[in-house]
């Protein structure tokens, strides 16, 4: 395996610890931009954009003070380069700007910045800013020490990666060809060189619904801001023409005895409202959850399955309405894909998983959007055909208008990087991981899909680390502990310098 000598790896560590407090400084600056996307509206489409173009400027200016080339490839994407002498392809370094949307109580507000505790607190800490920050500081502390980049180094950084946009950062590779070789820091450590793919699943259902005017009925369930995201709340509304108390405490019943049968779900109400522009006359009750990635629905607690589980057996609820709920409940609540007939598991991958990520259900129908991330050997269209295929038989036995909506769907196979054919690459990565942590640097597949999947040779490389942290990606209280982030940026360093300079 290439190493660096003792001597200078000391002298690159040095040169990390003397740019931490501009770092950390710089690291809870570009956290203040509200770069949520997927807006639906024009006012959240134009904050987006406002905020974009604000993190661009802050990286912009960054780059010229530390002698960086920032590029802007057609308003498409934007690069920061270090070029190389030596004519040869590089190193690519995909990763995204773009956030999910915050939810919960957080300890510190999401779009602060706020340093304490020893910690940079804030949404994008993890996913993908704090490595953001990781890596160009790396690159910073080896131009400090004047060593000479043979090869060059490009940052992609994308916009939308956070709703499924790859197009930015594939545009790269169309403009300038693809790098020799590229790590994206949007995982974990050691090393990700295997993914599972992943698709959303839209199942929709439609009804004529005539409203009945006695006692307490059905009006709408919501849940969800994204199908890759566990939903941690949903909304279940019931209306009545006139206040019934005697229906009220039925309710109250039968959420009690549905809390002690499954435990584990909490809720708040049954509260009375009054009619409004998204509301009725009647009673709300919130399902309260816990959100995790998508990827890992085991590790959160979903709100729209407990909603769904208890409409499907709630006699106000009418019947198409409980079939719908019944059907997501069975097919998701078993979160490796039994309930859709999609079970697969491969030996390094892992099993294909489910998370019912979005759903909404009123007057007209209802429309559920599924994550599924199916594992290696077990392809996007497989798992639509088999989850189509039990909907519609599903659809028939119970009379009901329930259907896979065929939309332009967007789907991402499986990953494999072979170790053996990227020996240089791999065996350079492992080499800076043991160095800095003394950890042995195994080779791991995840269920997150990254833009490892959007360039050639490409694995997926930090930012966490399992044995020292948590990972927070798409949490509340998302945040980096300040010597996480260092050692972060000596491994990118290490790494950096193998494939990249003349270092010694």
């Amino acid at each position: 395996m290439p190493e660096l000598s003792d001597a200078f790896r000391d002298k690159l560590y040095n040169a990390v610890m003397n740019l931490k407090e501009e770092l950390v400084k710089e690291t809870a600056q570009i956290l203040t931009f509200e770069t949520i996307s997927g807006g639906k509206t024009e006012e959240e489409k134009g904050r987006f954009q406002k905020e974009i173009a604000g993190c661009l400027h802050f990286l912009k200016a960054l780059c010229e003070r530390h002698g960086l080339v920032y590029r802007d490839l057609d308003g498409v994407v934007s690069v920061i380069e270090q070029p190389g002498e030596s004519g040869e392809k590089g190193l690519g370094i995909p990763l995204h700007i773009d956030v999910v949307p915050v939810s919960g109580e957080w300890k510190y507000p999401p779009f602060s910045g706020t340093v304490a505790e020893d910690t940079v607190w804030g949404r994008g800490t993890q996913d993908d800013k704090g490595p953001l920050m990781a890596c160009l500081y790396a690159i910073i502390a080896l131009k400090k020490l004047g060593v000479k980049f043979l090869r060059p180094i490009h940052i992609v950084m994308g916009r939308g990666e956070e709703v499924g946009h790859w197009a930015d950062v594939q545009y790269f590779i169309q403009k300038e060809g693809a790098p020799a070789f590229s790590f994206t820091p949007d995982a974990m450590f050691p090393i990700i060189n295997g993914e599972k793919g992943i698709m959303n699943l839209r199942i929709d259902i439609e009804w004529d619904l005539t409203r009945s005017d006695q006692g307490l009925r059905f009006f709408s369930l919501f849940g969800g801001t994204r199908a890759n995201v566990v939903p941690d709340k949903a909304q279940v509304l019931l209306e009545w023409e006139k206040e019934d108390p005697e229906a009220l405490e039925q309710l109250k019943t039968s959420l009690a005895e549905f809390a002690k049968k499954n435990p584990g779900v909490k809720y708040t109400g049954p509260e009375l409202c009054k009619r409004s522009e998204d509301q009725p006359n009647g009673v709300k009750i919130l399902f309260q959850g816990k959100s995790a990635h998508g990827s890992l629905p085991e590790q959160g607690h979903n709100a729209i399955l407990d909603a769904v589980h208890f409409l499907s057996q709630y006699d106000a609820v009418f019947h198409e309405c409980r079939k719908y709920c019944e059907f997501l409940y069975v097919s998701c609540s078993k979160f490796f894909g039994e309930g859709l007939n999609i079970f697969s598991e491969h030996p390094f991958v892992g099993k294909t998983t489910v998370n019912l990520g979005v759903c909404k259900i009123d007057s007209q129908g209802g429309r559920s959007q599924i994550n599924i991330r199916p594992t290696l050997g077990f392809s996007c269209k497989e798992v639509a055909e088999r989850a189509s295929k039990l909907v519609k038989e599903y659809a028939k036995e119970e009379d009901i208008k329930m259907f896979v909506v065929e939309a332009k769907a967007w789907g991402r196979e499986p990953l494999f990087v072979d170790p053996e054919k990227n020996s240089f690459f791999i065996s350079s990565l492992q080499t800076a991981y043991n160095a800095v942590t003394g950890r042995k640097p195994e080779l791991q597949a995840i269920g997150g899909t990254t833009f490892a999947k959007a360039y050639p040779n490409c694995v997926s490389f930090g930012p966490v680390e399992p044995a020292e942290e948590e990972e927070m990606a798409h949490m509340t209280d998302e945040h980096v502990k300040i010597p996480h982030l260092l050692r972060n940026t000596k491994i990118y360093a290490y790494a950096i310098a193998l494939l990249t300079t003349d270092a010694k």
